[in-house]
């Protein structure tokens, strides 16, 4: 099986994902929640919310499989451009994302006027007691002090190895890691791949500790089923993101060995059609741990399930107070299209999104937007950085 059969399969595997998480994400959501737009919980099995989560479902299912004929066509008539289309179609799934979502916001916002739902526009989210568990030493250190340690192990045999290098030295591979262009060499040339690790390792612990330190959203009927669910939630989803980390840092190994030592007999197996498929599994497998999380979790934990004799020994008790108040985060109204939170009364920073198991930043404030601005140049610069890299 040749590299573009195997960067075909990548990308419909990527594609069917998406439309089963895009299928899942409205009923993954709290009750409370209806496209971004905040509802009696007891009106979410409505038949106009019903109809609605149909609407999203459909029009992502149809986007997902224009995308999935794209990617077919493309191949069986320009299999020369599947290198660029694995790199670049995946990223239509933003705006089919958004067209399924935005429309039904819409729909959302005018239902709850025609109803004439009123709710509470403060929600009550993570009080000192909570937050306690959810400061940094929760988060899974080994994986990132493994991951670090392969990164720093890579830089040193970088520069022990640099006088040993050849004067051009392969800088980009196929699918089977066969080197197919060549570069003179130089100490920024040779380090760029420990690097690309670095960064990669960098991003992905920051994705870990805004999760951890995420105002999560509570029950003020039931605050100590909300702070064991949310201890669940922080837990299995810093290990699946730990995990993540790890392999793509693996991944990296492979071509810095090759760079490293060319000609090693014992580096043989780096090269042909089988490490090209173990290449493409690890990728597929290792995004399953976060896949599962999501599915069996839920937004901040709300589907986990809770022994009694653990909620018996749950020391919050008394952990819920008027201190937990958040006015205006439930209002609608700093919600642009209820994705984006923007609220100067609100100090938190990071908190629950409203839509997906996922989290949001409150844009109100200053830090926030130079935050998220650097955040978003690194990821655009590490993805051209990585194009270049392979195209």
């Amino acid at each position: 099986m040749n590299e573009n059969t195997i960067l075909l399969i990548t990308n419909l595997f990527l594609f069917v994902l998406c439309a089963g998480l895009f299928i899942i994400i409205p009923y993954l959501t709290r009750k409370s929640f209806l496209f971004g737009v905040k509802i009696p919980a007891e009106e979410a099995g409505c038949k106009e919310a019903v109809q609605m989560k149909k609407s999203y479902i459909i029009t992502c299912l149809l986007g997902s499989l224009i995308l999935f004929t794209v990617c077919v066509v493309q191949y069986l008539f320009w299999p020369e451009k599947t290198l660029i289309a694995t790199l670049y179609l995946p990223l239509l799934i933003i705006p089919l994302y958004l067209i399924a979502f935005v429309p039904n916001w819409k729909k959302a916002v005018l239902l709850k006027e025609e109803k004439k739902w009123a709710v509470s526009g403060t929600l009550y989210a993570d009080t000192q007691s909570s937050q306690a568990r959810g400061d940094l030493s929760s988060i899974p250190f080994a994986w990132y002090i493994i991951s670090g340690l392969i990164v720093i192990a890579i830089f040193i045999a970088t520069i022990a190895r640099y006088p040993l290098l050849p004067d051009f030295f392969p800088v980009h591979f196929d699918i089977n890691m066969e080197p197919d262009r060549w570069a003179q060499k130089s100490m920024w040339s040779v380090l760029q791949m420990p690097l690309f690790s670095l960064g990669l390792l960098i991003m992905m612990f920051f994705v870990s500790i805004t999760i951890v330190k995420a105002k999560l959203q509570i029950d003020p009927n039931n605050p100590k089923l909300s702070f064991a669910q949310h201890r669940v939630y922080r837990r299995r989803m810093g290990h699946a993101i730990g995990f993540i980390t790890l392999v793509i840092i693996l991944l990296m190994i492979f071509p810095s060995l090759i760079i490293l030592i060319p000609d090693s007999s014992s580096l043989a197996f780096l090269s042909g059609e089988a490490l090209g498929w173990i290449i493409t599994i690890l990728s597929i497998l290792s995004v399953v741990p976060i896949i599962v999380v999501i599915i069996i979790t839920g937004q901040g934990g709300c589907k986990v399930k809770i022994k009694p004799e653990d909620l018996n020994n749950e020391s919050d008790n008394t952990a819920f107070s008027g201190k937990s108040k958040i006015p205006g985060r439930g209002d609608d109204k700093h919600w642009l299209l209820g994705m984006f939170y923007y609220n100067y009364d609100d100090p938190a920073i990071v908190i629950e999104a409203r839509f997906g198991s996922k989290i949001s930043f409150n844009f109100a404030h200053l830090p926030v937007k130079i935050g998220v601005g650097i955040m978003a140049l690194a990821l655009i610069a590490l993805y051209v950085w990585m194009t270049v890299l392979l195209v």
